[in-house]
């Protein structure tokens, strides 16, 4: 954030003509252009490897100036954890700022592991560099012992800034801000802000230089200039002639899926972070919301892949990995028992009819399927703010009409195509009649789970997935092996 100061303590200079302020978005300064556009991804990653074996920083530099940009995070990636760890020391040696902005274009977790691999010293250095809120993004990833020896080897004002960062939860305005951005008392004039900006062009280049927010003595918001009401502006003209007063801002607390909705309805390219006072925190900007969003939606499907914290990398040690998943299996391993212990139940019925075990899977997979896509549409209801507790009764009702007529339409199809094909109504009536009872159940409790897990509080994504599965397979062999009993017992096949 710039220093707010008086009018005369600005150098004089040149009135700034209505050309292009000298300021711009920096992406990062990755080039783009490679030594060998015909080397491929594979080629790229041994070379750096031989690099880094021959201990020469300058030619490592050099190689990863001349990376086009798309391979950077393969090539990286595909590092042995030690020759990442040198990679990134031998870079921030070289230039710091350069190897803060390569870190940037990495998966946290895969930053994370790199910069807890190294020296604390020279991992403040490196972190110092970040942009706020990448900082904030990668010292969450990491244990809390040693994100403290990493802030504890920082200077004080920013290791404090980076902790007043992490107390924030990191899908919140607060967790997604960034502290690098333009403040000046609005009684400054136009001349004035646009001297400070060209003295501190190095300073702010990497600033969010859409706007520029008007503050108070005591750090209050007041306004926001959108840039080019500044280059416009006549020299002697108050920052307050060309405010927006009373501008737009949010809370600290205020979620992603608020902020979400919010840039939905304006197209503004940031907004401002205020406290309860209404004190300037930072800024959200689209671009951090529509990141957060997507990283979101990928720890989504990772958890309904069975991935627990929703992130994973095959850069990660095998130990780890193992765990996350253990964590999800077991417990799926536990309730697949459960359906063994149904089916034994019925051992005489499947000793008489043994091609009854043949199309249990089939229901299951019928059934399961169905409660699988009214998983699927409450999840995004939810996620679209359509449906709350209050709801529950119309979804079951809306997934019994559906899963009713599905289960008529396809249980009356198998029962036409086992009778045929096998010859055996009583198999052919059980697995007809088993259908519909069944992907009725399962889509009420694909519907009704995330609604009821959520208020709950509990994470539907991580959750109603083995519910679903596991409610649909004991209805389908439930149904289908109960119908079997009946239809064998009318028949008189069994006793």
């Amino acid at each position: 954030m710039s220093d707010p100061r008086p009018p005369e303590d600005f150098e004089s200079s040149e009135e700034l003509s209505p050309a292009p302020v000298a300021l711009a978005e920096v992406e990062g300064d990755l080039p783009g252009e490679s030594p060998d556009e015909a080397a491929s991804e594979g080629a790229a990653w041994r070379e750096l490897e031989s690099l880094l074996a021959l201990d020469d920083p300058e030619a490592v530099l050099t190689f990863m100036r001349l990376l086009p940009h798309a391979d950077t995070a393969y090539t990286v990636s595909h590092l042995s954890p030690d020759s990442r760890t040198r990679l990134m020391g031998l870079l921030t040696e070289q230039d710091v700022v350069f190897a803060a902005d390569l870190l940037e274009h990495l998966d946290d977790g895969l930053a994370a592991d790199i910069v807890g691999e190294l020296p604390s010293e020279r991992a403040a250095e490196l972190v110092e560099e970040m942009d706020s809120d990448e900082q904030a993004d990668v010292l969450a990833v990491l244990s809390e012992p040693r994100a403290e020896a990493i802030l504890e080897a920082m200077p004080e004002p920013a290791a404090q800034e980076v902790r007043e960062r992490l107390a924030f939860a990191p899908d919140t305005a607060g967790g997604l801000m960034i502290t690098e951005y333009l403040a000046y008392p609005d009684t400054m004039d136009a001349k004035s802000v646009r001297a400070d900006l060209r003295a501190n062009r190095d300073k702010h280049g990497a600033f969010e230089v859409r706007y520029l927010y008007t503050i108070d003595q005591a750090g209050l918001l007041i306004g926001v200039v959108p840039m080019r009401e500044l280059v416009v502006a006549l020299p002697g003209e108050p920052l307050q002639k060309s405010s927006v007063a009373a501008p737009l801002s949010v809370s600290a607390s205020t979620d992603l899926d608020d902020l979400e909705h919010l840039f939905d309805r304006v197209n503004f390219s940031a907004v401002p972070v205020v406290d309860d006072a209404g004190k300037l925190l930072g800024v959200v900007q689209r671009a951090a919301v529509e990141e957060a969003l997507g990283e979101e939606s990928r720890e989504d499907l990772a958890k309904f892949g069975g991935i627990i914290r929703g992130q994973e990398l095959r850069t990660m040690p095998s130990w780890s990995r193992a765990a996350r998943r253990l964590a999800f299996l077991a417990p799926v391993a536990l309730l697949t028992l459960v359906s063994a212990s149904l089916v034994a139940a019925f051992e005489p019925t499947v000793a008489a009819m043994p091609i009854l075990a043949a199309f249990l899977p089939v229901v299951a997979g019928i059934c399961g399927s169905g409660g699988t896509q009214a998983l699927a549409v409450s999840i995004r209801e939810q996620a679209l703010g359509l449906i709350t507790m209050e709801d529950l009764l119309r979804v079951m009702g809306k997934e019994v009409a559906v899963g009713a007529i599905s289960g008529v339409f396809l249980g009356a199809m198998m029962m036409g195509i086992i009778g045929l094909w096998r010859g055996s109504w009583p198999l052919a009536i059980a697995v007809g009649a088993a259908i519909p009872f069944a992907i009725v159940i399962a889509k009420c409790v694909g519907g009704c789970v995330p609604v009821l897990l959520r208020a709950l509080r509990v994470d539907p994504a991580m959750a109603s997935g083995p519910l679903v599965t596991t409610v649909a397979d004991l209805a389908s062999f439930l149904s289908t092996l109960g119908f079997a009993y009946l239809a064998m017992r009318w028949s008189g096949g069994v006793g």
